[in-house]
């Protein structure tokens, strides 16, 4: 599925001169502006189905999300809302915006307990006027979601108070058994943690402890184990006194693609089975066929990207629009600001840079999205980079007589650790 994201990279740079410190309130009006329920759009992502326009699902489970509104990047909530208590129209202070809606809550380990949350792009409440044009709001679940299947063979031959044992990093653990199957654990998550099954039980009359990690586990991610009956014969003439082990594999789905097959598993060979001091067996990846990320230009018509482009009081008026498309997701995207007037040391004192990572902001997501910028986007088909046109007026008074590059690298990959990864660099030059 392709999801849209409209970013408005140079929200928070046109302030250097007049506003607060990441306060960025953008309009010194007073008074109080109104927000239509109508405008909420709750795309959300999970394993099961997409729901989207949220508003036209009434008694639907979109109804106990919870939707709260922040003023000016303030930690403390302006109001909020449990959806369907939600009043049609509701009245706001004049101010800049963003919704957050969430649904669950975020514990350690739980069954059947996703935790699911989003954030809008920043809008404006203006002084006696209707906001109602929100880009739907991506709500992707946030934890880390387990299950655990046996084989038959496996099921027929232990003991019925066999369990296997399933911990995220020092969280507590959740014990699977043939009772569980067809159920889901959902495991708080932090970065970098790692998942641990353990298989406890007596098979064939022999205890049998098997162990399966997998490091570095994502979050929105589902990740099926199963647990299979591996016999070894104890000599090479098909004899019988065979060893008794069981193997695990894990199966990690990104609950984002909705495009995944599970096949059965083919019984594994005994070169295929984790060794002893080897607790992380790669997991394959099926290959991908991808091609280059692509940047277009929407608007205006006569902008060429790589070439300096003179700003017209028309694309004040009605801003600049940049697609981005990659197949597969985004990898990486970046931006590196080079301009005469928006330096480095200027944008530091904002806690900003002049080389934004949007898939992986670290320390700066924050303040990104804070002032509107889509961050952990990696995984994405589709992005949206937009000028809009208040930020077009606003360069225009700082940057008046300049020439302003913003350069976009884009990239993408067959897997998560880079192969074959495919980067397209375009700059958008603006002369003021």
């Amino acid at each position: 599925m392709k999801t849209k994201y409209t970013v408005g990279l140079l929200s928070c740079m046109m302030l250097l001169s007049s506003c607060e410190e990441l306060g960025f309130q953008l309009s010194t009006e007073q008074g109080a502006g109104t927000f239509s329920k109508q405008s909420i759009l709750l795309d959300v992502r999970d394993d099961a189905q997409t729901i989207q326009n949220a508003h036209t699902r009434a008694g639907s489970e979109l109804d106990d999300f919870k939707i709260i509104f922040f003023r000016n990047n303030s930690e403390t909530p302006e109001a909020s809302y449990i959806y369907s208590e939600m009043p049609d129209v509701i009245v706001l202070p004049v101010g800049l915006y963003s919704v957050t809606a969430t649904k669950g809550v975020d514990v350690e380990a739980a069954w059947e307990s996703p935790y699911f949350l989003g954030k809008s792009d920043a809008f404006q409440i203006r002084k006696d006027s209707i906001t109602s044009d929100l880009e739907p709001i991506i709500c992707r679940m946030q934890n880390v979601k387990v299950s655990v299947e046996f084989d038959p063979m496996l099921t027929a031959k232990m003991t019925p108070d066999s369990y296997v044992e399933v911990k995220v990093e020092d969280n507590p653990g959740l014990k699977f058994t043939k009772d569980t199957e067809g159920q889901a654990g959902h495991f708080k998550h932090s970065e970098g943690v790692s998942l641990v099954a353990t298989f406890n039980g007596v098979v064939e009359g022999a205890t049998t402890v098997e162990t399966k990690s997998f490091e570095a586990v994502k979050k929105g991610y589902h990740y099926k184990i199963k647990f299979k009956l591996h016999s070894q014969d104890s000599d090479q003439t098909g004899q019988t006194g065979a060893e008794v082990n069981v193997d695990a594999s894990v199966t990690p789905i990104n609950l984002d693609t909705y495009e995944v097959e599970i096949g059965e598993d083919e019984d594994l060979g005994d070169n295929e089975r984790p060794k002893e001091g080897d607790d992380n067996p790669d997991v394959p990846t099926p290959p991908v066929q991808g091609s280059d990320p692509v940047i277009t230009v929407d608007s205006p018509s006569g902008l060429v990207l790589d070439h300096e482009y003179v700003v017209t009081d028309s694309d004040v008026e009605n801003g600049i629009k940049l697609s981005v498309s990659s197949n597969p997701g985004i990898f990486e995207f970046t931006v590196d600001i080079i301009s005469p007037s928006l330096t480095p040391e200027e944008l530091e004192s904002f806690g900003l840079s002049d080389h934004l990572d949007l898939v992986n902001p670290g320390d700066m997501a924050g303040v990104l999205s804070g002032f509107g910028f889509p961050v952990n986007i990696g995984g994405e088909e589709s992005a949206t980079f937009s000028i809009s046109p208040i930020l077009m007026g606003m360069l225009q008074g700082v940057g008046a007589g300049n020439t302003h590059t913003f350069r976009l690298t884009v990239s993408n990959a067959d897997d998560k650790t880079g192969t074959n990864k495919r980067t397209v660099v375009k700059n958008l030059i603006l002369k003021l």
